[in-house]
């Protein structure tokens, strides 16, 4: 094996993995006959579990600012909360984080 085709094999083996978590729980049809809050719990799972992923380095990320991170977190979800949409959640933490590392 080729030492450049090792990392693009270490990638497409983490994006199948990653597509299959996600992707599994949509095609599975026993959930179907699971009662309805089971059968919707188990097929958030796979997005529920990347908050414990990356919620950490959202706030470590900053060190000494680390109030800048949590405070677009918050505006996020209040926004997301009202709103039920994902661009302007994303968009206005993007802006009070920004804005408060200034």
């Amino acid at each position: 094996m080729n030492q450049n085709t090792a990392p693009v094999i270490t990638i497409l083996v983490s994006a199948l993995a990653t597509f299959l978590v996600r992707a599994l729980p949509y095609y599975v049809t026993f959930l179907d006959r699971l009662p309805r809050f089971l059968s919707r719990s188990l097929r958030l799972l796979p997005i529920a579990a990347l908050g414990p992923l990356i919620f950490p380095g959202v706030i470590l990320d900053y060190g000494d600012k680390w109030y800048a991170s949590l405070a677009g977190i918050l505006c996020a979800a209040c926004i997301a909360y009202r709103k039920n949409g994902m661009i302007i959640p994303i968009l206005s933490s993007i802006v009070v984080t920004y804005l408060l590392l200034l």
